[in-house]
């Protein structure tokens, strides 16, 4: 049986003056042909010629358009995405509906159809053999990407993802964008697929960590020092 359509949308009531007052807080979502499509931050397109056919446009913005919290999502419908906003197939993935972003590192955001993603870390589930590069990139500003290093050499790759596969855990370790001595880094690991696995790292000043507070071996370093930095020194 298909989830409702408002598995995507949250609401928070906030009383004002005495009156109830719906804010609607929307996840990144996009309704399209009877399906519902959730925006993964986790993957990139691997490369452009990969995208294919326009095979529809967003009709409706929700945000910012729509108050009442008890709204059905229809065909054509997105959350944050402008109405006429092309959406493209993904070649041979069928479950997967692509939009042109600038801010995506390979210049279009994917939406994944509703329940095919899994909630597993995606480096449980690496094979090494099975990435051909790593691109690594420093985030200097929100959603902006400084490229690094590209990495090809196979030692060099299984030495890194073994380094991104660690299992130590420490909860308290917190990123804070505002410390001078947070940095943020970006790796892309492609494979042959038209998809891309995203994988974000932090540095503290102190620990180097993912987002489920996993514990780095600081030896990542070598792997985030730029091309023309390594040369230099």
């Amino acid at each position: 049986m298909p989830m409702k359509k408002k598995w995507f949308i949250f609401t928070i009531l906030i009383l004002l003056a005495g009156c109830s007052e719906a804010t609607i807080e929307w996840t990144d979502f996009l309704e399209f042909q009877g399906d519902q499509y959730l925006a993964s931050p986790h993957v990139e397109i691997s490369d452009p010629n990969f995208i294919g056919e326009p095979i529809g446009e967003i009709k409706k913005k929700l945000k910012d358009h729509v108050k009442n919290a008890k709204y059905t999502p229809k065909n054509g419908d997105a959350a944050y995405l402008e109405a006429g906003t092309k959406l493209y197939s993904v070649i041979n993935h069928s479950h997967l509906v692509a939009v042109r972003d600038s801010n995506k590192i390979n210049g279009y955001k994917i939406y994944v159809k509703e329940g095919y993603v899994s909630d597993k870390r995606i480096l449980e589930q690496i094979d090494p053999p099975s990435f051909k590069k790593i691109e690594v990139y420093e985030e200097v500003e929100y959603n902006q990407f400084l490229f690094k290093k590209l990495i090809e050499k196979n030692e060099e790759l299984q030495t890194l993802i073994a380094l991104l596969q660690s299992n130590q855990t420490n909860d308290s370790v917190v990123y804070r964008e505002e410390d001078p001595q947070s940095k943020a880094f970006t790796f892309i690991l492609y494979s042959t697929s038209p998809i891309a696995e995203k994988h974000a790292i932090y540095f503290n000043g102190e620990h180097y960590f993912d987002k489920n507070h996993h514990i780095l071996s600081k030896k990542i370093e070598d792997f985030l020092v730029g091309t023309e930095e390594s040369e230099s020194g």
